[in-house]
């Protein structure tokens, strides 16, 4: 049953503002952190000592008043710091424009990246500043925004609550109960205000049609996606760290599927 436009288009267009806060105006130098230097033909060993006491696991590399690389901590040993500095590579190098979602998947491929303002290297970001707010509020805001498609797509592809089919009876009384409080405090809702990103998923998933819509393969494929986007969603509201059970890669990986379903959710309007 193909989704029929009527008065969603300026709803998508409002999803796709405040989606674009997130992928524009929030860059990377909200979780940069400023790169001290050393010198090129500084004691290595003094370096690393030095680096210890503050905790710096990277310190750049200046020549002649021009950073040219960093050093490692725990790579520097006896010698001098050019013995062990690493050149830039290009694909650790960004703009400070860059987006903190084109950032998070930069990060795919490094475990560092070093921030370009006008033609001096000034910052650097490691994988410990992706647990900073501004990443958290990202990603939140993403879960958010696929909360709110799929809430959109469900009223307008199931008239008169008719998603209640694929529901068990536990999960539509559960949402019938929050309703009737709800609608005691006199709050103006309907009863798919109510329902959780528990039931959304069941929703999409068992019609098959609106499933191929979004993208979603299979039901299989589709459970496993909701399932680590619920548990990075509760990761995020309780504080925990982002990855608490997962590899980065694979936190990244969901946040791509994020990305990917949501475009396929603005195309249906």
């Amino acid at each position: 049953m193909p989704i029929q436009p009527v008065h969603q288009r300026d709803k998508v267009s409002s999803y796709q503002s405040l989606r674009s806060l997130y992928e524009q105006n929030i860059t990377v130098n909200s979780i940069a952190e400023s790169l001290d230097t050393c010198h090129l033909h500084d004691d290595a060993a003094h370096i690393k000592n030095m680096m210890e006491k503050k905790d710096y696991d990277i310190l750049g590399v200046e020549d002649n008043g021009i950073v040219i690389g960093y050093v490692v901590r725990d790579e520097l040993k006896e010698g001098i710091c050019k013995d062990y500095y690493r050149s830039f590579s290009p694909t650790e190098l960004v703009s400070e424009s860059t987006s903190l979602l084109h950032t998070l998947f930069i990060f795919k491929e490094n475990e560092r990246i070093f921030i370009l303002e006008g033609n001096r290297i000034t910052k650097v970001v490691t994988l410990a500043d992706l647990q900073k707010p501004p990443i958290r509020m990202l990603l939140f805001g993403l879960i958010s925004l696929l909360e709110m498609h799929l809430y959109r797509i469900i009223n307008e592809y199931f008239p008169d609550d008719s998603w209640k089919k694929h529901l068990n009876p536990k999960r539509i009384q559960f949402t019938e109960d929050l309703f009737a409080l709800r609608k005691a405090r006199n709050e103006g809702i309907q009863l798919s205000d109510c329902l959780q990103i528990c039931d959304k998923r069941d929703i999409v998933l068992n019609e098959d049609p609106l499933r191929e819509q979004l993208g979603i393969e299979t039901k299989t494929k589709g459970k496993y996606f909701f399932k680590k986007l619920e548990e990075l969603r509760n990761n995020l509201a309780h504080s925990q760290d982002i990855n608490t059970e997962n590899s980065w890669n694979e936190t990244f990986f969901l946040i791509e599927q994020t990305e990917n379903i949501l475009e396929e959710c603005e195309k249906i309007k």
